[in-house]
């Protein structure tokens, strides 16, 4: 079958290789990138069909380098009230999913998504009360925005089987001081029963719910997301990787997924091994494992190297969630056999506990052709900030959380610790990388509301957050960081990230140039084409 061949051209073409956008055209020749040239190719490209975009940019598709599809996917969908981070309060969130539920009668489970107690007027964690006396004939469960905690009604506590006297290696089962449940569970051991009702379909619903989100995917323009969830090499897991492995097979995935499992209580990793070369479809793919080192600085589940401003007693509770100990010896044995490790960390001790522990992987195991990862990095200790560089470490980030956040550290950490808080350009000046995401559905995955985060420290109004504004980056970095930096976190620099021959034709067109516009204006940008793998997905 002879392969579509095809030149696209634009008068600001970003590729990735330089700084700014250049006049230039893209040959593309089935899936991938024949050659680039000049604006007014000719030559033995003379009967080639022209595709001219005239100003509009022309970059690599973006890669959100940390998603969390699944559970991404259902908030997305219309089983889900997904419009809680909008509540200032907990009053507004149980009015919101009062509302919802009227509105759903057919739905069995009650579901929301993006209440964020650093958004409420009181700080005071919820419980399931309110929840009870708004929603007491269904079971209710909302996950918080941060994804580290859920809210159930008692309807909720019951069908997950929840167990007050349950000993858990890491996460609380908060309780009234009468010992009965509040409603509230903190980190992904004591949410796990939620969680598994939270995502209770049927493979009809799912395959929908997926094919749905690989719609928006493709309007995104966003050519690679990953599964960040840290499952286990359980049945359910295969399954559930089953049925994108069979959408992509059978209709095709418009974005690559790639998928962590688990880290914690493995050495031999004969499990991880054989689930990587069981889902070998052109799209889906199982790409290292993961770690949560901590929970959240709003729950004081970071860990701080000193401890909270507002709770002296504590540097963080129940943190690390695995001990050290365990921890680096899964590293190296990961690393020793060709295995990526990707680590959740927020706080400043988490993450100086990981680059310790990545330090300790690489003496044994010596350079890797791969990065291991630091995720978020919420705040750091600046003696830290030059080891990513040293050890050779990827910084994982997402700027756009800190809007989330709405300044809510300087309660918990400090004015001190807050000039360190989201350090984006310090971390990246001294790593030379900087993979950027969204860590959806903690936030929205439009990317250009995260370039707009990353580039002005601001929020989709125009206000400024953080106490450290000189912490930007340039656009060109921001840009790179959502492109061929991110690349590198799923190890596919090699095929996708920049826009030069020999890799992957994934492209798409925005509606003006990036560059050509004012900061604030970032926003307001729609893909006006997308092409995957040389094939137009979309086009607005």
């Amino acid at each position: 079958m002879k392969q579509e061949r095809f030149i696209v051209r634009s008068r600001a073409v970003f590729t990735g290789l330089t700084d700014r956008p250049v006049p230039a055209a893209i040959a593309v020749e089935g899936q991938k990138i024949r050659a680039l040239l000049p604006w007014d190719c000719g030559g033995e490209y003379g009967d080639w069909e022209i595709r001219d975009y005239g100003d509009r940019m022309i970059m690599p598709s973006f890669i959100d380098a940390h998603t969390h599809l699944f559970s991404g996917a259902v908030n997305d969908s219309v089983f889900v009230c997904s419009d809680l981070g909008a509540c200032s309060s907990q009053e507004e969130c149980v009015e919101m999913i009062r509302s919802f539920a009227e509105d759903h009668p057919e739905l069995e489970r009650i579901r929301g998504t993006g209440w964020f107690v650093g958004n409420w007027k009181n700080a005071a964690l919820p419980d399931k009360r309110l929840l009870d006396e708004a929603v007491g004939d269904r079971p209710v469960y909302l996950q918080c925005a941060d994804a580290h905690s859920m809210w159930l009604n008692t309807k909720a506590l019951r069908e997950a089987k929840i167990d007050p006297d349950l000993q858990l290696s890491d996460g609380i089962i908060c309780k009234f001081d009468d010992g009965e449940l509040s409603g509230l569970l903190l980190e992904p051991s004591a949410c796990a029963p939620a969680v598994e009702k939270y995502m209770d379909f049927t493979d009809v619903e799912l395959l929908e719910i997926h094919r749905n989100f690989q719609k928006k995917l493709a309007t995104l323009g966003i050519g690679a997301v990953s599964e960040m969830y840290a499952d286990d090499y359980t049945q359910k897991t295969y399954h559930d990787y089953g049925l994108l492995k069979k959408l992509d097979e059978e209709e095709g995935l418009s974005s690559h997924v790639y998928a962590y499992t688990r880290l914690f209580g493995y050495t031999d990793f004969t499990p991880y091994l054989q689930m990587k070369a069981y889902f070998t479809s052109p799209h889906f793919h199982i790409g290292g494992v993961k770690g949560f080192v901590d929970g959240v600085t709003e729950t004081y589940t970071g860990m701080l190297l000193e401890p909270y401003t507002d709770r002296p007693d504590t540097c963080g509770l129940s943190v690390p969630l695995w001990p050290k100990e365990e921890i680096e010896k899964e590293i190296i044995a990961a690393n020793s056999q060709g295995i990526q490790v990707r680590l959740h960390c927020i706080a400043d001790g988490s993450v100086r506990l990981a680059l310790d522990a990545f330090e300790k992987s690489r003496k044994v195991n010596g350079k890797m052709d791969f990065y291991n990862t630091i995720e978020h990095i919420e705040n750091i200790h600046p003696d830290d900030i030059e080891r990513f560089a040293e050890i050779g470490v990827l910084p994982s980030m997402q700027p756009f959380h800190l809007t989330l956040s709405r300044n809510d550290k300087i309660y918990r950490i400090g004015a001190k610790r807050c000039r360190w808080e989201w350090p984006e350009r310090s971390v990246r000046e001294s790593a030379g990388m900087l993979a950027l995401g969204t860590d959806f559905p903690v936030v929205d995955i439009y990317p250009f509301a995260s370039l707009h985060a990353a580039v002005t420290r601001k929020d989709e109004q125009g206000v400024a957050t953080g106490h450290n504004p000189w912490e930007t980056l340039n656009l060109s970095e921001a840009l790179k960081g959502y492109t061929a930096d991110a690349a590198l976190a799923y190890r596919a620099r090699n095929i996708m990230g920049t826009l030069e021959p020999g890799k992957l034709a994934n492209l798409i067109v925005l509606d003006r140039d990036l560059f050509a516009i004012d900061g604030e204006e970032i926003p307001k940008t729609k893909v006006a084409v997308n092409y995957f793998e040389g094939k137009k997905i979309y086009e607005g």
